[in-house]
């Protein structure tokens, strides 16, 4: 896939970018010479990046840029550019070219609650899952209690995750073939097996059965110590259990594991004589689990279920999409790509409307996105590739690093890494670079700093010496959170961004990196005990008071019997009664006169007539609960909360019905969508609190390391080095194993294989698993170290974790993100320093004590924006309709008088009926304006033959009366769109615009009805008169018709007649 040389204008260029090294500037840079030297025009640049946010920065960093070299016009021209996330260019191409695709040209995107529905539907009517169904406790699924899941919840999670998985593979997702294949790599991976299974387990039950008879109540005749009878107990329970059902033996595997551990004498206990023998016996029959082929079945069965079963969900579930026209986030990039691909056409008519590609973080694309991109990049003028493989950490979403390595290795002439850092401090850039040599070795190309040396630590590491775990001695969340509170209660400095002056630290200057978000909710708890405000993604929305009040109003408005929502309304809310004083109003029949109660019960009857978003608007203004959220302590937040509520009910209302009322929910009114709400309570991120404050909030920040890529702070603290990284029992990922063949990505493509890590009960079976995909997961812990440790500007803090233990000799494998870092980097902690790599980096060196301080943080300073003036209800307006029907405006006049033209005879029987009306109305149109299509009538319409027969008369007579009068060229199905004085919008659609030298004649067609006359059609034919005398100025109106296809005849009134029943309604 080698690309012509590069040269200043053409061609493909590749940007290899590190941390801070400008590769937005670089891109912005690029365009502007382009769009500047009219190389490029601003409105035919296409632009990709990973995330809604990067693409709103460099579509207004490439307006910035334009506007700055004073091309105004240019930088206006970029809003109508390609400029999105791949899932928007997706959609784009997908509703552009709708008929090639053979999808809605006005697809609707599928919400996550919608499209768990459509799956859990599929789901449940699978087979390929029954025998896992049958057994499910034998494959490891169990009860989470804590989570509120159940077995079958588990399961089902399982099998939506391997649907996500195989829906990202593209077409090859639903291949069948995928199963063998990985079947293959567990029997290789697992090794040999035991030659005789059956034998095994006759040894094996031979053993607990002598250990039976001779100690039938245990082993705990000698022992009376309380642990290790405990332990005997539980021994005796599990033996018992064998030999009640021997056939444990040949399906529970754990029963297998428990057996290799069983109590015998210590230098503390000693079990009575003759029973460690027996033991030793029953531990060394057990022995064999490991290679066992009986856990290995057990495995394989349930891959091979899992794959099949996602494959027959997803084959019904693109169906009932289809069916419905609806459209999800998987199907923005295959569907694209699959369109492309297939479509050599469409993919031309999508270059011929671009001058380049500019593609960010393109290390990040797994390969059906690569293939969706690749195939427009490799075919326009000239492509900019931008990325760093060092920050590909986006494994879990199916990204593959490799494909732009090899793209770069087929195009060395075409790669120009960039070699500068204009984000960090010269001594902060020393550590990135012997940690970036570290980490990726002679891959790595160091970044030379551009800032000025600044005042003050640039290093500064926290050992801290108890762990996470610790009872007795602070955590290391404590002392992290005292070590910020002090450094911004002492005033420490950073350097300011845009004055480049120092001054001191403020909270929102501070970011902490952690790996788990229910770490970062530990630390935040410790920051605001110390009074530190504290900005991070948390749980609480739907049991916050504003939302539980809310919630409360808008259940008694819809139903004033609801008891309970009043009291909690009028207790919890604005104004609030003291409980038991709204106790007491209840039980003497006073509450319904409360106030607040009384104006909600009176919307009760209009709720029911309006859409839910209007409801719940006139039920917060009505109880008073906006201005209530704007006296809340958090005000922002209780604001943002609202903001959500009203959002969750616009989903509601454009959640498809058919959907809704497949997950029970029947309606449109409040009651149901309350219900609606709470059925959700279970979904991912739905108690997450929406962020009022975006990055204006002057709290210090905690987010995830992953979060944290392509963002930066003066200050950065790291933490959570202890985070696990090995890979996960029970997890799927996919490979390509033909990355090799990128120029030819259909063979790339074609040679997906899906890398299944199961879980057994033997932990060295388990282990063999995982050490086979160590090489993947320690690269990507060395990208993600790279990324955490490059986000600092002035300081980088590191929570050194000197909790951690020794590895053992006989396992030194690296099991979590610090072992990565010591064996690649070797840092040794001095006096004053941090040595990584064999450079010293000068460094402050704290030894955290046992127990944390308790500094609070005393800055009261106001930092929230300025607010004018005070919240207040906006003055009631009237409402007047935005969009009107033709048959809805006000009739200019009485309808006039018509004559009537026979063209053909009635015909025998009249339906009238909406479904024949639009296949008449077809038909008529397809025979007037395009007879040589009529054959295929009969199956787009389902109208019988003789039917069409009498539709093609009717045409021929028409356009032969026409014809005569002078009007030859007819117009059919010709949208209009008009507007009222007051601003409503009148769609509608003329069914006929005959033209002639003269002017021109309006017909509507209608089937059914009596044949008398305008009637109650004249608002209609009316309005259409007015949008024809303004859309269509070049032709004069001659005459208003109906066509009665039943009935055979024309009714029209002329010119004259029109004219004087508009100046009777005085309409000109």
């Amino acid at each position: 896939m080698t690309m012509a040389p590069v040269n200043a204008d053409r061609g493909l260029v590749i940007v290899p970018a590190g941390a801070g090294a400008g590769k937005t500037h670089r891109i912005k840079t690029q365009l502007s010479d382009w769009v500047k030297r009219g190389v490029v025009r601003p409105e035919r640049i296409l632009a990709v990046t990973f995330t809604e946010a990067a693409a709103g920065e460099l579509r207004e960093r490439i307006r910035a840029g334009l506007l700055a070299d004073g091309l105004v016009s240019e930088a206006m021209a970029v809003e109508r550019a390609y400029v999105s996330t791949i899932h928007g260019l997706g959609l784009r191409l997908l509703t552009e070219h709708a008929l090639a695709a053979g999808a809605s040209p006005q697809p609707r995107h599928l919400g996550d609650a919608e499209r768990d529905l459509l799956i859990r539907q599929a789901l449940a009517h699978a087979k390929a899952l029954d025998p896992i169904k049958a057994e499910p406790e034998r494959f490891g699924y169990e009860a989470n209690w804590q989570k509120g899941e159940t077995v079958e919840d588990s399961l089902r999670g399982r099998v939506l995750s391997m649907i996500d998985l195989l829906r990202g593979l593209g077409d090859k997702g639903r291949d069948p073939g995928l199963i063998a294949p990985a079947l293959a790599r567990l029997d290789a991976v697992y090794g040999p097996v035991l030659a005789d299974p059956e034998a095994g387990r006759d040894t094996l039950m031979a053993a607990v059965q002598a250990m039976i008879a001779a100690f039938p109540e245990g082993g705990m005749a000698t022992v009376t110590a309380k642990g290790p009878r405990e332990t005997l107990e539980k021994n005796l329970t599990l033996f018992r259990r064998v030999t009640r059902d021997p056939d444990l033996l040949n399906r529970n595997w754990g029963v297998w594991q428990e057996l290799r551990d069983l109590f015998t004498s210590n230098n503390r206990t000693k079990t009575p004589d003759g029973y460690d023998d027996l033991a030793t016996a029953i531990m060394t029959a057990s022995e064999v689990l490991p290679s066992h082929p009986g856990p290995l079945a057990d495995a394989k069965l349930h891959l091979q279920c899992l794959i099949a079963c996602a494959q027959e969900v997803m084959a019904a579930y693109e169906t009932r999409k289809k069916a419905l026209g609806l459209i999800d986030f998987a199907d923005m990039i295959t569907g694209a790509e699959r369109l492309l691909r297939s479509d050599p056409a469409v993919r031309q008519a999508v270059l011929d409307e671009i001058d380049c590609v500019i593609i960010d973080e393109f290390q990040d694309t797994n390969p059906v996105q690569f293939a969706l991109l690749w195939q427009l990049a490799q075919h326009a003028p000239r492509t900019l590739l931008v990325g760093d493989v060092k920050q590909s950490i986006m494994g879990f979403q199916g990204a593959d690093p490799r494909l732009s390595q090899a793209l770069a290795a087929e195009n060395p002439d075409a790669t120009q890494p960039l070699d500068r850092n204009w984000r960090s401090t010269p001594a902060v850039m020393q550590f990135v670079n012997a940690m970036g040599a570290g980490l990726f070795g002679a891959g790595y190309n160091p970044l030379a700093p551009t800032r000025d040396p600044v005042a003050g630590p640039a290093i500064e590491v926290l050992n801290v010496t108890q762990g996470r775990r610790s009872q007795k001695y602070s955590k290391p969340p404590e002392h992290i959170a005292e070590r910020i509170a002090r450094m911004l209660q002492d005033g420490e400095t950073i350097t300011d961004r845009h004055s480049k002056t120092a001054r001191p630290a403020r909270p929102s200057d501070i970011a902490l990196l952690v790996c788990r978000h229910t770490t970062a909710a530990r630390y935040a708890e410790k920051l605001r005990a110390r009074g530190v405000p504290v900005r991070i993604a948390e749980d609480g929305w739907a049991t916050s008071s504003v939302i539980v009040a809310a919630r409360a109003a808008l259940a008694f408005a819809a139903n004033p019997a609801d008891i309970h929502s009043g009291l909690l309304l009028r207790t919890l809310g604005p104004d609030p009664l003291p409980l038991q004083e709204a106790l007491s109003a209840q039980i003497d029949g006073r509450l319904a006169d409360d106030p607040v109660l009384m104006r909600l019960a009176g919307l009760s009857d209009l709720l029911t007539r309006l859409p839910v978003s209007v409801s719940l608007d006139l039920v917060l203004d009505t109880a008073g609960l906006r201005l209530w959220a704007e006296s809340q302590p958090d005000a922002a937040q209780s604001r943002a909360d609202l903001l959500r509520l009203e959002a969750e009910a616009s989903e509601f209302e454009t959640a498809h019905r058919d959907l809704k009322s497949a997950s029970g929910f029947h309606g449109e009114t409040a009651k149901v969508f309350l219900g609606w709400l709470h059925a959700r309570t279970g979904e991912r991120d739905f108690d997450r609190r929406p962020d009022p404050a975006a990055n204006s909030a002057e709290a210090v920040e905690i987010v995830t390391w992953h979060a944290s890529k392509g963002r930066e702070w003066p200050i950065t603290v790291v933490a959570e080095f202890d985070y696990g990284i090995e890979e996960r029992a029970g997890s799927t990922a996919t490979r390509f194993d033909a990355l090799d063949r990128i120029d030819d990505m259909a063979t790339v493509l074609g040679s997906a294989a899906l890398i299944h890590t199961p879980g057994f009960a033997a932990p060295e079976a388990t282990r063999r698993f995982i050490e086979d995909r160590r090489p993947d997961f320690e690269a990507n812990a060395k990208n993600l170290l790279y990324v955490a440790l490059t986000r600092a500007r002035d300081r980088l803090m590191l929570e050194w974790p000197g909790f951690l233990k020794d590895r053992d000799e006989e396992e030194p494998e690296a099991k979590c993100l610090f072992h990565i870092l010591a064996d690649s980097c070797a840092p040794q902690i001095g006096t004053e320093s941090l040595r990584i790599t064999d450079i010293d980096c000068p460094a402050v060196i704290t030894q955290l004590p046992e127990q944390a301080g308790s500094t609070e943080y005393a800055n009261c300073t106001d930092v929230s924006p300025p607010r004018f003036g005070k919240a207040a209800p906006l003055p009631a307006t009237p409402l007047t309709p935005w969009r009107l029907q033709p048959s809805q405006t006000r009739s200019a006049g009485a309808a006039p008088s018509a004559r009537r033209i026979d063209l053909g005879a009635r015909w025998p029987k009249t339906l009238n009926d909406a479904s024949r009306g639009t296949a008449l109305h077809l038909a008529l149109r397809t025979c007037l304006t395009r007879p040589d299509l009529t054959e295929a009538l009969a199956a787009a319409t389902g109208l019988e033959r003789s039917t069409l027969t009498l539709v093609a008369e009717r045409a021929e007579a028409l356009k032969a009366w026409l014809a005569a009068e002078g009007y030859t060229e007819l117009l059919a199905e010709i949208p209009v769109l008009g507007f009222t004085p007051e601003g409503a919008e009148i769609p509608g659609t003329i069914d006929l615009l005959a033209i002639g030298p003269a002017g021109c004649l309006l017909i509507d067609h209608k089937s059914g009805g009596d044949g008398r006359g305008f009637g109650p059609y004249w608002p209609q034919l009316s309005t259409y008169a007015g949008l024809v005398g303004r859309l269509f100025p070049q032709h004069q109106l001659k005459g208003v018709a109906v066509f009665w296809i039943d009935h055979g005849w024309l009714e029209l009134a002329g010119e004259v007649v029109l004219s004087e029943s508009f100046a009777q309604a005085g309409i000109n």
